[in-house]
């Protein structure tokens, strides 16, 4: 009887036959071995085997005349105006150029024209109807027009449009990953899956695409795979600073020598964009931890700390005023004139607080309750605060909130409902909204949904911070990028929740994250008494609970609850001066 072979003299055989199956082999092995660095080395050793051989390949995309290129920017930008003329000099010599087209469409959908962005989309599709890269570029605009403008039906028109691309053209790359992405962001995991494999079963030599093919099965708890997929992204291009910190942002990952070795590499040469400098010295840093060499993990942190504040200034200025803003309008006597106002869904569950504080454990508790639906960290609020000031545009912040009248806090509530629907797949009756950011709209969320719950989750000043200023965001969160000023904003975020607790007594339950860990227990029953739902047993097994989850946290809450983050910050407590001194009005009575 033959013995059975190895992984590793399987991979081997398949070498001299077909390289790609070999880096397919290697992938399965790293997924069932994660932790394993002879796999991990051997899978990034073929893959770079694999990109050599391809590199003969021509990847050139579809050239864009320098007006579009020059149009598209202003477009982003907010200068229609300047686009259209660009364009439509642009359109008198190349009288049907596909790209110019779609613009001039966006830019009418973008200033209110529906029907004359209609007719231009609709003529563009009848004069191109042969042109895969037309229809690419069809469904691009389509679904630039659905975020721009709200227009939820734009989303499949933008998906049939990438499909005829794929059609006309087999294998079309770019309509294949722009659609992916939609179906991604629409949340429709399951066919983004199967885009995203289709993708890499054509173009399996594009880093950026095995990247986001790893950002989604880490969502949906894959673990091991989005390993695997991460450092086929790496070995194909090293300088991928959002796979090394896709990867660091697993949480569990391990890192070897090698990967270290790599990033210092990496970090030393002049190939690197701001933004991949910023990721990979917090990959790195990460790495440095992982190896208990904590001075140079401080030193990688304020390197990409740094970087990252110098191009996203944060504005602890603007933070402030807000709350204080908020502490002079938002009294008692303004709410006691408008009880009652508002739509009366108590559906929407607000989970809110600093980041990093417990509020993907939170929603995971809860979510595995049979009458709650996890959603994730839904942007609602912030659009309608958008709209409600554009709609009283001119007037100071104060003179829209006591403009508002009933009917129009009604439908503000009511809009926020409807909005959420789009986020829900199930008929359970209540759902959670986990934008720890919310906290900044705790008096709005009140008057517009009176009888929707508000969770504030709280954690210890100095966990909660430094584990913001170890986590890199890809957007937003500015604060958590300097010391002194993430500290200001955790001091500002108290007293504001403090101010809604005198003049809304008992309207925000307050959930202490420490607690929450050392008596789960006790704080999930206190807690469902508040959502006045019963107790049931799987909230204390959240871990098993399969969901996609989207944020940062995702594979440490399908583990069971435990203390590994509490007082990580003391093993750079000599670096953390200006952070301790920022939050010394808070840390002695903080909860």
């Amino acid at each position: 009887m033959l013995a059975k072979l190895t992984v590793q003299e399987e991979i081997e055989a398949l070498l001299d036959e077909d390289l790609a199956k070999a880096c397919e082999k290697a992938r399965e092995h790293v997924a069932e071995n994660p932790k394993d660095e002879n796999a991990s080395l051997l899978l990034m050793t073929l893959v770079r085997r694999f990109a050599e051989a391809a590199e003969s390949r021509s990847r050139h995309g579809p050239s864009v005349a320098p007006a579009v290129a020059e149009a598209t920017d202003l477009i982003a930008k907010g200068d229609m105006e300047r686009a259209e003329m660009l364009l439509r000099q642009h359109l008198k010599f190349q009288r049907h150029d596909p790209p110019a087209m779609h613009l001039m469409a966006e830019i009418a959908a973008r200033c209110g024209f529906r029907e004359d962005a209609e007719r231009i989309l609709n003529q563009s599709a009848v004069i191109h109807a042969a042109s895969a890269e037309a229809w690419a570029s069809l469904g691009r605009v389509l679904h630039r027009i659905a975020c721009a403008r709200d227009y939820p039906d734009y989303i499949p028109r933008s998906i049939s449009a990438l499909d005829e691309a794929d059609r006309l053209s087999p294998g079309h790359e770019g309509a294949l990953a722009y659609k992916a992405a939609i179906l991604v962001q629409v949340r429709d995991l399951s066919e983004g899956r199967a885009a995203y494999e289709r993708l890499l079963a054509v173009h399996p030599h594009v880093s950026a695409h095995w990247m986001n093919y790893a950002h989604l099965i880490k969502t949906i708890g894959e673990f091991g795979p989005a390993v695997a997929a991460y450092r086929t992204a790496i070995a194909l291009e090293p300088t991928n600073g959002a796979a090394w910190w896709g990867m660091a942002n697993l949480k569990l990952a391990a890192f070897f020598d090698e990967d270290l070795r790599l990033m210092a590499e990496v970090l030393d040469g002049d190939q690197l964009t701001d933004a991949s400098r910023v990721e990979i010295n917090f990959a790195l840093a990460k790495a440095l931890d992982q190896a208990k060499r904590f001075d140079e993990a401080a030193r990688r942190l304020k390197d990409g700390n740094d970087l990252r504040a110098r191009t996203h200034p944060p504005d602890a200025e603007m933070v402030t005023g807000d709350v204080n803003f908020v502490t002079s309008v938002f009294t008692r006597e303004y709410f006691a004139k408008r009880e009652g106002w508002g739509d009366p869904s108590p559906d929407p569950i607000f989970i809110l607080g600093m980041p990093r504080s417990g509020s993907t454990l939170l929603e995971q508790i809860l979510s595995s309750h049979s009458s709650i639906e996890g959603t994730e960290e839904l942007f609602i609020i912030l659009q309608l605060a958008g709209e409600i000031a554009h709609a009283h545009r001119g007037k100071q912040p104060e003179e829209i909130m006591a403009a508002l009248r009933e009917d129009e806090v009604a439908t503000v509530g009511k809009r926020y409902v409807d909005l959420a629907k789009r986020y829900r797949m199930t008929d359970k009756p209540f759902f959670t909204d986990k934008n720890p950011s919310n906290w900044r709209y705790t008096g709005l969320i009140h008057c517009m949904l009176p009888n929707a719950k508000i969770i504030d989750i709280r954690r210890n000043p100095l966990d909660c911070c430094f584990a913001n200023y170890i986590q890199h965001y890809q957007v937003g969160a500015n604060f958590s990028y300097n010391q002194t000023e993430l500290g200001r904003y955790y001091a500002d975020y108290v007293r504001m929740m403090r101010h809604f607790d005198e003049v809304l007594p008992g309207r925000v339950h307050r959930v202490i994250y420490d607690d929450l860990v050392d008596n789960t227990e006790h704080e999930v029953r206190r807690l469902l008494d508040y959502l006045r739902l019963p107790f049931e047993e799987g909230c204390l097994r959240f871990f098993e609970t399969k969901r996609a989850i989207h944020t940062p946290s995702s594979e440490q809450v399908r583990q069971p609850i435990n203390r590994s983050g509490f007082g990580r910050w003391r093993n750079y407590e000599p670096w953390l001066g200006d952070l301790r001194s920022s939050l010394a009005e808070v840390m002695e009575d903080w909860r």
